[in-house]
């Protein structure tokens, strides 16, 4: 059940420096989903080859996965602000490296490798932004509002992103593009806002020692909200896959220009999705409703395999979308509750990590199947994909609401969390 009375987007947005997150958040957040494309056509345009390119990319991609959680502790112990800052000043150094490079040597193993440090130090904003969410709104029904906040202004971005730099490649040069999405990055960061003094979250049950003993490791911190990442890295798989076969389909009736406007229509489902879902205050457990919303994500994958028979069924895309959003903000949510803190920015990183990894995994996968398998087949594995995923959850941690989370959405804070246990 939910309540639509309280956690409202004006109420969140009333809250002080909220206006200032979103919108540094939302700078950096621009200058992420133009670096990808720009960086392709930069290397591209240096070295002559798309492979090059690729490589390039991938380089980024790796690193930026592999170093996430390092980055993620590095802002836990140096706060917000300083530990952004410190990433933003690498990340403004291996940018200029890499433009010098693309500029002067263009030799494809320079630019691959100066791409891996760049992305080795990206600033992990996402992960931080929705750990400060919790520092302004609290970690009571709001924090769901918030988080459904930010992932539409996410997914919007997404998309806002690459159009951008498109536009500064034909007005300029990818190079222009590159630059410019580096320079945006760095100045973002260094308007990120920081905890006032006094204003940290009181220690979490776990964190002051009661039930769950402190996480020390890393490892430990991702056995802790694993359970919680399966259904997400699952959904990335499905999200990889429909990011090469959508583009197949358009090819397939006779254009690509469609298909722009098909892949939009996942992140414009997620975009509705989450608007409907941050508008209200929900009262159910937060692991039944993590469950429910998985599948929620199988029934709107579930029609896909039809658009390869019917191209006009393209709109399916929409409903596919209409989960993700309240997924993702459930996920983090339960990561949220399931890490003490001092690690919550770090529990936040693995949540992109594995969702990233996913995408990859699935685009890999499509590739390698998309030519000998009838692409009916090939729209039918982000369903078969989720369906797995969540059944992992529930067989690998059958006790993930006692750990995770105490009642509901409402109100679940340490004490009634060590009361429960």
């Amino acid at each position: 059940m939910a309540d639509p009375s309280h956690g409202s987007y004006r109420e969140v947005l009333s809250r002080p420096a909220a206006w200032h997150l979103l919108a540094a958040a939302g700078l950096a957040r621009l200058a992420m989903g133009m670096v990808g494309l720009a960086l392709v056509l930069s290397v591209r345009e240096a070295t002559g080859s798309f492979a090059a390119a690729g490589f390039a990319a991938g380089a980024f991609a790796l690193t930026a996965g592999v170093f996430a959680a390092a980055r993620g502790r590095l802002v836990d112990l140096r706060g917000h602000r300083r530990g952004l800052r410190v990433l933003g000043a690498g990340y403004a150094l291996a940018g200029c490296a890499l433009l010098v490079l693309v500029t002067t040597v263009r030799e494809p193993a320079a630019l691959i490798a100066a791409s891996g440090m760049l992305g080795a130090v990206a600033p992990p904003v996402s992960a931080t932004t929705r750990t400060a969410w919790a520092d302004i709104v609290g970690r009571g029904p709001r924090l769901s509002t918030a988080l459904s906040l930010d992932t539409v202004t996410e997914e919007l971005l997404s998309l806002v992103g690459p159009v951008s730099t498109g536009l500064l490649v034909a007005e300029s040069s990818p190079l222009t593009a590159l630059a410019t999405a580096i320079a945006l990055e760095v100045t973002a960061v260094g308007l990120f806002p920081g905890k006032k003094p006094g204003a940290a979250s009181p220690p979490s049950a776990m964190a002051a020692g009661h039930g769950t003993p402190r996480l020390q490791g890393s490892h430990r911190v991702l056995a802790a909200v694993g359970p919680v990442l399966v259904p997400l890295l699952a959904a990335g798989v499905g999200f990889g896959v429909l990011d090469v076969a959508v583009p197949a389909l358009a090819l397939q009736h006779g254009g690509t220009v469609s298909a722009g406007w098909m892949l939009a229509l996942l992140p414009a489902g997620s975009t509705l999705g989450g608007l409907a879902y941050g508008r209200r205050t929900w009262s159910s457990p937060l692991v039944k409703r993590y469950r429910w919303l998985c599948l929620a994500l199988v029934v709107g994958f579930a029609p896909l395999p039809l658009i390869a028979g019917d191209a006009a069924l393209w709109p399916l895309l929409l409903v596919a979308g209409l989960a993700i959003a309240p997924t993702v903000v459930t996920g983090y949510l339960l990561v949220d509750e399931a890490t003490p803190d001092g690690r919550k920015t770090e529990a936040a990183t693995w949540v992109s990590t594995f969702n990233n990894t996913g995408t990859a995994t699935g685009s890999a996968l499509c590739g390698a199947l998309i030519a000998g398998v009838p692409l009916a087949a090939v729209f039918a594995l982000p369903a078969v994909a989720v369906t797995v995923g969540t059944l992992g959850m529930v067989l690998w941690h059958r006790n993930l609401p006692v750990r995770a989370e105490a009642a509901s959405g409402q109100a679940v804070g340490p004490e009634r969390l060590s009361r429960r246990r």
